[in-house]
């Protein structure tokens, strides 16, 4: 990879220079056609831009990274992809402990057909430089695969996962990019799950948000949000679906949640009655008040304000006509609306305008726009405003850039999906037995054999009425492999370590005859085998 030099940003005292690095921004990729998908603070301050570049029919062609100073200037771009041969898209993106970026996309790289409509889901993880750390692409053949939303946490990162028609699926990575478990949530009421959101709660407790979608009748289906709560280990602490059997929000979902100081939920999303596209509740609360402020018919994306406000961005449709509008406003906790302003125009109904925070209480509002402001077709844009919604100034604070690259970063580079690895498709883990059958050699033995461990052990349940499917790989550390006659008479056992996939006995000493086998992890037969002396 090419480097180049670190960026200093110097306090130049020309006063055109300052007029140029006035907000907003906007940034035009190599076509004329962009969509941005959400924008972070990154360990220098500056900025880390997650876009899309796509067609003239708003067919997305590939993934886009721009990383940028404190005052939105670029000084990298990652092109994510390979147009020539199949497509990719970024979907979500947050910045790491160890100074990276991670990112969630979709490729059809490894589809029948690479530009159709079915996708795989594929993470990958950044260093501070733009390089890759690592990368995982999950492989199931002409299944539309969906990577969500994620978060950071304490030894790894947790993510969102869709597999066909339903977002149901929580992943597990280690910071090394090792899949340490995956949990499939489905619930028997509901036709549809969609998962759109993660959070971690004061409690280190983890918050799931979405909507399913269940029929009260063969002619009538309603659509309400969800709330699942779960351990760090995904465990389920409490399911709910707001407003069941409720008609009097009509249909909903969320698309964000947050957590105030306090422990209060503040939801967006949308609601079909009164544009009550806000939501205060408790943890607990299954019919919490919805708020109308007047003005965006749905919303995205919110953030906590260290004033104890809340920024949050929707849009609203222009009556008869294709087009609309984007607003930000700034709430107080009981949804009363303290500023508005409009931002953009927009006239794909698929764009959003999401937010998220620095560590100066400034509010980062990304999106694509086809406003005239611009005068261009669509492209990326960043907005950061202050607290009260106004475009923040130019900082000319002299600063160091990529100072974790002290090699330099290339400026300009693509990252092909061929670089990821291929992993175990959740389609094919869903076919896992709930007792593995494992691999013995040799057999018949007449002294030392070994036995193959299974990569993933599946633990099925139902809990809080969610059917559960644990699908997990770190487990050999709680674990145990048992050796007994047919009688049932112990014989010995081994204490399995981490990753260890290979377990050896000496079966010299033995009686001849047949032996079972059984794996235990966490005090439940995981898996089985027989062998012969």
């Amino acid at each position: 990879m090419k480097t180049s030099f670190l960026f200093i940003v110097l306090n130049f005292a020309f006063a055109f220079l300052a007029v140029s690095q006035t907000w907003p921004k906007i940034y035009q990729g190599t076509s004329s056609i962009t969509s941005s998908v959400c924008a972070v603070e990154t360990y220098d301050h500056g900025f880390a831009i997650l876009s899309n570049i796509e067609g003239y029919t708003y067919h997305v062609l590939s993934g886009w990274l721009i990383k940028t100073d404190i005052n939105g200037n670029v000084l990298w771009e990652r092109n994510f992809g390979n147009t020539n041969n199949y497509y990719s898209s970024s979907k979500s993106m947050k910045a790491t402990s160890d100074s990276g970026i991670i990112i969630s996309m979709n490729t059809g790289y490894l589809e029948t057909n690479p530009f159709g409509v079915t996708k795989n889901a594929v993470f990958i993880k950044l260093n501070p430089c733009g390089q890759i750390d690592w990368c995982k692409l999950f492989d199931t053949p002409d299944i539309h695969n969906d990577a969500g939303s994620f978060i950071n946490s304490s030894d790894g990162y947790i993510g969102l996962m869709k597999v066909g028609n339903h977002t149901k699926t929580l992943i597990k990575f280690d910071f090394n990019g090792q899949i340490q478990w995956m949990f499939e949530y489905d619930h028997p009421i509901l036709e549809t799950e969609v998962f759109n959101d993660i959070i971690e709660l004061a409690d280190s407790s983890l918050l799931i948000s979405g909507y399913g979608i269940y029929g009260l009748s063969q002619q009538q289906t309603h659509t309400k949000p969800l709330k699942l709560n779960i351990s760090p280990n995904g465990d389920i602490i409490n399911f709910q679906i707001l407003y069941y059997e409720n008609d009097t929000i009509g249909d909903a979902t969320d698309n964000q949640t947050i957590q105030s100081p306090s422990g209060m939920l503040f939801s967006a999303g949308d609601a079909c009655i009164s544009n009550q596209s806000f939501r205060k509740h408790s943890l607990d609360e299954i019919n919490p008040i919805n708020y109308c402020f007047g003005v965006m018919a749905q919303t995205h994306s919110l953030c906590w304000l260290e004033n104890n406000t809340i920024a949050i961005t929707g849009s609203r449709q222009t009556f008869g006509t294709g087009t609309g509008v984007f607003d930000i406003s700034v709430l107080d906790t009981n949804g009363n609306m303290l500023i508005n302003r409009e931002l953009t125009n927009y006239t794909n109904n698929s764009c959003q305008l999401l937010l998220s925070k620095t560590y100066e209480n400034k509010i980062l509002a990304t999106g694509a726009t086809h406003s005239t402001i611009f005068n261009s077709s669509s492209n990326t844009f960043l907005y950061k405003l202050t607290s009260t919604l106004e475009d923040d100034v130019y900082d000319p604070t002299p600063r160091v850039y990529d100072y974790a690259c002290p090699g330099g970063v290339a400026p300009h580079d693509t990252i092909g999906m061929e670089q990821c690895d291929i992993v175990v498709s959740a389609e094919h883990l869903a076919t896992l037995p709930d007792v593995a059958v494992m691999e013995v050699y040799p057999n018949p033995v007449n002294d030392v054999f070994q036995v193959r461990l299974p990569e993933f052990v599946a633990i099925r349940n139902n809990n809080k009425g969610l059917n559960t499917a644990l699908y997990q790989s770190n487990y050999q550390q709680q674990s145990t492999l048992q050796v007994f006659e047919l009688s049932g008479r112990f014989i010995t056992e081994q204490k399995l370590t981490q990753g260890q996939m290979v377990v050896q006995f000496d079966a010299e000493r033995w009686v001849p005859g047949m032996y079972l086998l059984r794996l235990v992890y966490k005090d439940k037969t995981v898996g089985s085998a027989k062998v012969v002396k």
